[in-house]
């Protein structure tokens, strides 16, 4: 893959060091939405709601930290459109105690289940939006 320009998140936490850049907060934070994103309940769109709920979890723990490293910061358009979006879609699979839902996203057919899957399918689609909107280097 092409390296990717300096994270904009990354950008945003090192300038609220007021000391210049900050790599280990960039890096840090890079490298915990990348982790998130490449890990097999992100972007490779496998696991049953139950088998990615300890992951959901480490989404929700990520963007709320992110949410409140950015408060009263200038922010992305982006990212502030896509921030909000995975923190709902993380709520709305924990409301609904997604992580009881075993069964196999395909054959999903009861009205709960259904619903645990399309916030499961919502945190990846969010979570990759904020990925490509922040622009994480490789």
């Amino acid at each position: 893959m092409t390296q990717r320009t300096l994270l904009l998140v990354g950008a945003l936490l090192s300038a609220s060091t007021a000391c210049g850049p900050a790599p280990e907060a960039c890096a840090r934070q890079c490298g915990e939405i990348r982790e998130l994103f490449e890990a097999p309940c992100g972007s490779q769109h496998t696991g049953t709601p139950a088998e990615c709920a300890p992951w959901v979890g480490k989404v929700s723990a990520m963007a709320k930290e992110l949410d409140n490293s950015l408060q009263g910061k200038p922010v992305e358009p982006g990212v502030r459109e896509a921030l909000p979006k995975l923190i709902t879609a993380v709520s709305d699979f924990q409301s609904q105690n997604c992580g009881d839902v075993k069964v196999d996203n395909v054959a999903s057919t009861e009205q709960r289940q259904s619903k645990c899957n399309e916030a499961l399918i919502a945190t990846r689609g969010d979570l990759g939006s904020l990925y490509f909107t922040a622009q994480v280097p490789d």
